[in-house]
């Protein structure tokens, strides 16, 4: 694998990153907590660890397919020998108007982000009855919730009085139901009007047909699906698919045990942002001085199920420590980080210790909003996984910002939007890439 030799590139400053949190975590930090995260992980063999179908580790994760995860690591050592991921038939060449054309975009916005549910959060992330979560980056305002049967509710956040907003932070927890802060109308937490305020001044009025507009919703396997406005269904079945359905069980998503949220607003088309998770080229330069220090770069496998995608990455080790043991004794989630990309930008990225979740969402043709989000599968009521904890998401949060961003997205719009630059090329190591444009062009064009 080539490993490049020249001085160290430019790094661009930090995309929407506060300087103290860019000045706290520095690229020799993080090597220091990928080695810390090493030494956390369980390397016990599998039969002293776990029943036959699971692999698990120290850090939480217990319930990754032995087989998934074998057959992965088996494909990761054959491409790290070869120096070269899982590759595309041939070049794409990928024009500007892509990025830049807001016929593009407004075909992008009707065909998906109009259409299509998007995953709203965890399951933990409203684990108990009465805890939202409000977003408005879809263009209709949301709120999702859980009922006192446990159920997951999305509806308009919006009272039907004169449309004020029922809740205001980004996540909370509501003592009952909604209360409108404008007129103090009232709703339970399955949208039903419960009281009006001066009740007499409005006669005598349907509070049936008052209740809160909803909005689609379906929680499985830890994930809740919403739909990006009234009047869209969710058929769960038809858009995950089958294969991976059959996947998402293993990787405990309804177990994890706590989160860190933040959002990155990007000045970039959202396509951008999203080619920036989907190959692992860039790690030997990019990340020369934080994680090439323990990846292999430029080496990953990549698998459609469905319209969905599941890439994955190996860590140096793979090499070192797994391939030149027994297959039978293999515990391959210490060394592989399995990604799944739901269409069009939902990215879950899978580690012993944590699950990172992004969320690309367009905001107009040049800007876009991600929704960062870090879930533990540590015992974080143990003191040292917990500071692990914070150093994990804080890195991630640091390096993509000061990093993935800049190079990819911040500093690749403006030549593209100005007409200085005709268009892209994706390499045949690229392919995530191009398997994605291609989906993006199959969904406007089922719409149309």
């Amino acid at each position: 694998m080539d490993k490049p030799n020249a001085p160290a590139p430019h790094r661009p400053g930090p995309a929407g990153l506060s300087a103290e949190m860019s000045a706290e975590m520095s690229d020799a930090e993080v090597v220091t907590i990928m080695t810390d995260m090493a030494a956390l992980l369980d390397k016990r063999a599998p039969d002293n660890r776990s029943p036959e179908n699971a692999s698990p580790d120290n850090a939480g994760n217990t319930l990754a397919n032995r087989r998934t995860m074998v057959d992965l690591a088996a494909r990761l050592i054959a491409l790290a020998r070869a120096g070269r991921p899982d590759e595309a038939p041939d070049v794409m060449h990928v024009p500007a108007s892509r990025y830049t054309d807001p016929a593009v975009h407004a075909a992008e916005r009707r065909a998906i982000f109009d259409r299509m549910p998007f995953v709203a959060g965890l399951s933990r992330d409203i684990a108990a009855p009465g805890d939202y979560l409000r977003i408005d980056d879809f263009g209709t305002p949301i709120v999702v919730t859980r009922n006192r049967q446990g159920q997951v509710r999305a509806f308009v956040n919006a009272c039907r009085h004169r449309g004020a907003a029922l809740v205001y932070e980004d996540r909370g927890r509501l003592a009952g139901g909604f209360s409108c802060p404008y007129h103090a109308w009232s709703y339970d937490l399955d949208g039903k009007l419960l009281g009006i305020s001066c009740n007499a001044s409005f006669g005598s009025p349907d509070k049936d047909a008052l209740g809160l507009i909803e909005v689609a919703a379906h929680e499985r396997h830890g994930l809740i699906l919403v739909a990006p406005r009234p009047g869209i269904t969710i058929d769960w079945d038809e858009f995950i698919g089958d294969a991976l359905d059959a996947e998402l069980p293993h990787w405990g998503f309804d177990t994890v045990t706590a989160s860190r949220v933040g959002p990155i607003e990007l000045a970039g088309n959202w396509k951008l942002v999203l080619e920036t998770f989907l190959e692992s080229y860039h790690f030997n330069y990019a990340h020369r001085d934080n994680l090439a220090q323990y990846y292999n770069g430029n080496v990953n496998t990549v698998d459609m199920l469905g319209r969905h995608l599941r890439t994955a990455t190996s860590l140096r080790t793979i090499l070192t420590d797994l391939a030149e043991q027994p297959v039978d004794q293999w515990v391959p989630e210490n060394h592989i980080h399995v990604k799944y990309v739901l269409f069009p930008g939902t990215i879950l990225i899978n580690t012993p210790q944590v699950l990172e979740f992004f969320q690309i969402v367009p905001q107009g043709v040049d800007r876009t909003v991600v929704r960062h989000g870090c879930y533990s599968r540590m015992d974080l009521s143990v003191p040292a996984n917990a500071v692990m904890f914070e150093r994990i998401w804080e890195s991630a949060h640091t390096v993509v910002q000061k990093q993935d961003f800049p190079y990819g997205v911040t500093t690749a719009h403006p030549p593209l939007a100005a007409g200085a630059l005709p268009g892209l090329v994706f390499g045949r190591n690229e392919w995530p890439l191009q398997i994605l444009a291609r989906e993006i062009d199959r969904a406007i064009a089922e719409a149309a």
